[in-house]
């Protein structure tokens, strides 16, 4: 059973997590537990991030409230997470071996536990003790938070906790290495990639590579152009900026859709260019696509429309000569 629940537990963290999807704290002021067997709890920010140096002892804080209606007992722990899929989605490893060289997770000692009464707000002072061996770049944790499950039937039942987690992004300074690829540059339509389309809307994928040791969080355009040069659209990419962290790959994309063009029919060849900025010293990446969008039905009809017209017509001018020439045979 209390395995079951573990993993009850961290279902319920993922699902929590899932929601800020690596992105800034200014983006999304807190995060709410679901409300399981009347337990909820709301934390902000739901993203920590800190710069620091080897050696340091660093201070943050975050706010909990109690927002179920009844009182609850919240303890804490520590966590590191990765990068799940190429969505942005956090993966909080909870019995894993931690990620060397991004763990964080023996940083914070002493985290907490408090007692809350329904709507209560407290603020937890968060100490993170940074190793003085501590590697450059990005480290990644979950300060996560669990409601103890109050007793049901009497004290011989279970009941399920809400749990909810705030992401911390930390970088230590010394040997920052930032580098971005594109991985891949494609357009698609209903979820077939190619290069030339019947018809829209069209989707732009970017997978973006940080092959570097820091997060990033790279912003930027689809610059669309038709054959004439002339620019159809620009999308922008990456918004608002989510983080792609080290050694993971990151997928965005962008509808060019009724949206973005109004009522404009794509016909012909088009190119479309991707620039990306990212980093403290605004590097740069690019990428260009080109593909067409060919309506072969409706040039198939038209076509024809044509081979029709074409030989009704010969057909009519041989009919007339015909019957001219036989008028004509008729006076002599």
């Amino acid at each position: 059973m209390r395995k079951y629940l573990t993993r009850i537990s961290a279902s319920l963290t993922a699902l929590l997590i899932v929601g800020t999807s690596l992105l800034p704290a200014a983006a999304v002021r807190a995060q709410t537990a679901p409300n399981t067997s009347g337990q909820a709890l709301e934390i902000a920010p739901p993203l920590i991030y800190l710069n620091v140096s080897p050696g340091q002892t660093a201070k943050t804080q975050v706010l909990i409230r109690d927002v179920s209606t009844t009182a609850l007992n919240v303890t804490g722990e520590v966590n590191d997470f990765v990068a799940s899929g190429e969505d942005g989605t956090p993966k909080v490893l909870l019995d894993e071996t931690s990620p060397d060289p991004y763990s964080l997770k023996g940083w914070v000692t002493n985290v907490p536990t408090l007692q809350l009464v329904p709507k209560q707000i407290k603020t937890l002072p968060i100490t993170l003790s940074i190793p003085a061996n501590a590697s450059p770049g990005g480290h990644y944790g979950v300060l996560r938070f669990t409601a103890s499950a109050p007793s049901v039937n009497g004290g011989n039942g279970v009941s399920l906790s809400a749990s909810i987690g705030a992401l911390m992004l930390i970088t230590v300074s010394g040997k920052i290495n930032e580098n971005l690829s594109v991985k891949e540059f494609s357009v698609s339509h209903d979820g077939k990639k190619g290069s030339i389309f019947q018809s829209g809307p069209l989707v732009f994928t970017e997978r973006i590579n940080n092959s570097g040791n820091v997060h990033e969080q790279p912003i930027g355009l689809v610059t669309v152009k038709d054959m004439f040069g002339r620019q159809l659209a620009t999308l922008p990419v990456n918004q608002p900026p989510g983080n792609v962290l080290p050694a993971s790959i990151r997928k965005f994309s962008e509808n060019l859709d009724k949206s973005v063009i109004g009522n404009k029919r794509l016909f012909g060849h088009y190119t479309a260019t991707l620039k990306l900025t990212y980093g403290a010293n605004k590097k740069t990446v690019t990428s260009k696509v080109s593909f067409w969008v060919i309506p072969f039905k409706a040039v198939a009809i038209v076509i024809a429309i044509l081979v029709i017209g074409f030989f009704a017509l010969r057909y009519g001018i041989r009919r007339y000569n015909e019957t001219v020439v036989k008028r004509a045979n008729r006076r002599r």
